[in-house]
């Protein structure tokens, strides 16, 4: 083994001697941190070939070190200490195929003057046995070649179920295109059912229209036919009544009484008799407001019924997707799940509004929202009104009423793309939102509102004093603040803003605000603005919105409550491609 070329044992790409030698599939043979790192250069990154023979290889080979060839390095290394081979004084060795051999005696410890022949595992340096009894008493320590042989071992059977792992995932990797493929033609059989579906019920909505109009249109013509009909027996009694009176005039210009006595005899002197269709009055005031309200039944009973299945529909689908996401995110052990928030633990509310006198401009409308254990305590105190509690609320803790006092909270928030809907785009830094009629292909999310047109800002409102402002494009808008877990996937009013105990918002109708919170509407009073400031202070549970207009913040409203938790920006859009939100940037 001493006649072997020092030169075959070189790596080719560093030049040095092996180090944990790695052999490629075409039987080169490099450092196995040389090849990886030659791999991994963003040069050469994707491109897996062999940097003498260019041999490609796809997929990426799993390399592993080469025991074998590593004992035989040992042993050249051995045999060269053993039997050196003289060389020329004029020829220099290559520097750099042999590590440093030992010439001297073994090390030994400086303290104790022991061979070093244990390794400390806690301080990571070799120590003799006095060294091992004392300094290093209740270390792990070990032999060092038989740690290695130990670890080694272990290696091997973590490199091999790394390998079966990966060759799982192959697998599954190898069967994901007839998954995909068969997935997709089961969706587009699905939409065809479902297309087939609505065809069905316009067809069977489109019957029942032109079985109504064809009933109303009937019943119309006979309508028509028996007014027709009920006109002409009353003009034929009208005719006979005019021929009984012609001749009961005829009777009062006979003279003579014996001519007058036999004349009367042959005229019918009876009452005429009364005529039922003559009597008869006929008004279609009944059966418009009955066919109507029947209609407005059918039609509330069909957006109920479109509406409940459409969210069961949302719902299956969110949860097949919901369900895929945590099936992709449980190979990947660094994904942790997070918790979801216990519920709600808000209380019943009851909003009261405390109109402002139109003499005295300062004051300013107020809306209360108590619990019912404050709702007992106000009518306990039986001589205070609702509105004079709402005013000594607001009196406790006042809100800042002017825009430079509040300009002192101001805070930066960001709209959260994880929560938009999935036709709202988000652009300026996250600060601006718009209602797009295209999808934005926004990736499936736990958070993102999945029915209404809603998103939230990612900045909790928690601690101190917070002070923002908006301005919003097109004809309604809905502003506010919600809890983090909220509902997002339901087409029921629990995910919707302001309709639920969950949240908090201001709506402008396009004639005039109003406040809302589990599903009540509180109507307000003022003009429209389309810059709105929002206060919102969660330790001392108060929430006031403010019409901002030249510098100048007049309040819209003032809420008091008690927030369980971090309260976050809200907005909702209604119909309007094009409209907007964009948070202000306040200096």
């Amino acid at each position: 083994m001493a006649s072997w070329a020092p030169e075959a044992f070189a790596c080719p790409i560093c030049l040095e001697t092996l180090s944990d030698p790695a052999t490629l599939p075409c039987g080169h043979t490099y450092c196995l941190l040389c090849i990886q790192k030659h791999w991994d250069q963003p040069s050469t990154k994707g491109s897996c070939e062999c940097p003498q023979c260019r041999q490609r290889f796809t997929p990426r080979p799993v390399l592993a070190r080469s025991n074998v060839l590593m004992e035989a390095l040992e042993k050249l290394r051995l045999s060269a200490a053993e039997h050196p081979v003289p060389v020329c004084a004029e020829a220099s060795p290559p520097s750099g195929l042999y590590p440093a051999l030992p010439t001297g005696s073994p090390d030994l410890c400086p303290l104790h003057q022991q061979l070093l022949e244990l390794y400390c595992c806690h301080d990571q340096q070799r120590i003799c046995d006095e060294c091992g009894l004392l300094g290093h008493k209740g270390h792990q320590v070990v032999r060092p070649d038989e740690q290695q042989h130990k670890i080694q071992q272990e290696l091997i059977g973590l490199n091999a179920r790394i390998q079966g792992s990966i060759e799982d995932r192959e697998r599954v990797i190898q069967s994901l295109p007839h998954v995909s493929q068969a997935h997709k033609v089961s969706l587009q059989q699905l939409i065809e059912d479902s297309q087939a579906v609505f065809v069905d019920v316009l067809r069977s909505v489109e019957l029942s229209r032109s079985q109504v109009l064809e009933l109303l249109h009937t019943h119309e013509s006979s309508s028509s036919t028996h007014t027709q009909a009920h006109t002409h027996q009353i003009q034929q009694e009208i005719l006979l009544l005019r021929q009984k009176q012609e001749q009961l005039r005829g009777l009062e210009r006979i003279q003579d009484p014996v001519t007058f006595l036999n004349a009367f005899t042959s005229v019918d002197c009876a009452d005429p008799p009364v005529s039922i269709a003559a009597m008869e009055t006929w008004t279609p005031q009944a059966l418009v407001s009955g066919v109507r309200s029947a209609l407005e039944a059918f039609r509330e009973a069909l957006e109920d019924l479109t509406k409940t299945s459409l969210a069961r529909v949302f719902r299956v689908v969110n949860d097949a997707a919901a369900l895929a996401q945590s099936s992709s995110q449980s190979c990947d052990p660094a994904v942790v799940s997070s918790q979801s928030q216990p519920p709600s633990l808000n209380p019943a509310f009851q909003i009261t509004e405390v109109k402002s006198d139109s003499a005295k401009p300062d004051v300013k409308p107020k809306v209360q929202a108590s619990s019912p254990a404050t709702q007992e305590h106000h009518t306990n105190r039986g001589s205070a009104s609702p509105a004079e509690g709402s005013a000594a609320c607001c009196l406790a803790k006042p809100a800042p009423k002017t825009r430079e006092e509040m300009l002192k909270f101001r805070t930066e928030l960001t709209l959260d793309p994880n929560s938009a809907f999935r036709q709202i785009r988000l652009s300026d830094g996250y600060r601006k939102a718009t209602l797009c009629a295209e999808s934005q292909n926004y990736p499936a999310h736990a958070d993102r509102f999945v029915f209404w047109r809603q998103v939230m800002c990612a900045e909790p409102l928690a601690g101190g004093p917070s002070y923002w402002e908006l301005e919003w494009t097109g004809h309604r808008v809905t502003v506010g603040v919600a809890y983090k877990d909220m509902d997002r996937s339901s087409a029921e009013d629990s995910a919707r803003l302001g309709h639920n105990t969950h949240s908090w918002s201001l709506y402008w109708s396009g004639k005039a605000f109003s406040l809302w919170h589990a599903g009540r509407e509180t109507a307000l009073a003022g003009p429209k603005a389309r810059r709105v400031g929002v206060y919102v202070d969660q330790q001392a549970g108060e929430l006031a919105f403010y019409r901002v207009s030249h510098t100048q913040a007049q309040e819209i409203c003032c809420v008091h409550t008690h927030f369980h938790r971090p309260l976050f920006a809200s907005f909702r859009f209604w119909s309007g491609v094009g409209s907007s939100v964009s948070i202000c940037e306040l200096n």
